[in-house]
């Protein structure tokens, strides 16, 4: 027999980071299909999960993905974020969108690839 009680306080507690690319743009690994009113900045996508977040009281934060989501003032986009209810999470880097890393990044066995991966990296 389950504890239906604690389930549902289970749930009540739970939270779920969205991922700032899941505001963006989506299609397959072939192609991205653009479609009106996605957002063009980190800010819009905040805006965007802000919504989702206002909605179901259960994403209150945002992984960024870089380079899409760099900016001049991470503080301030911090501060934006807390301006909707949001914290920022997670910071993910892309090293597999570049050519250069079709072979891999930080174990490519060319030395200035595994170079150009761990730069970005730090």
């Amino acid at each position: 027999m389950s504890d239906v009680p604690a389930v549902k306080a289970a749930l009540k507690s739970q939270a779920v980071e969205t991922p700032s690319w899941a505001y963006g743009n989506s299609g397959t690994r072939f192609k991205v299909f653009a479609q009106p009113g996605v957002p063009r900045s980190p800010q819009e996508k905040l805006d965007d999960a802000a919504q989702v977040h206002a909605l179901t009281k259960v994403a209150p934060t945002v992984a960024l993905h870089i380079p899409w989501d760099r900016v001049e003032d991470y503080g301030a986009l911090a501060k934006y974020a807390e301006e909707r209810g949001l914290k920022l999470g997670a910071i993910n880097s892309n090293v597999f969108q570049d050519d250069d890393y079709k072979l891999g990044s930080v174990t490519h066995p060319d030395p200035a690839v595994r170079r150009k991966a761990l730069d970005h990296l730090l």
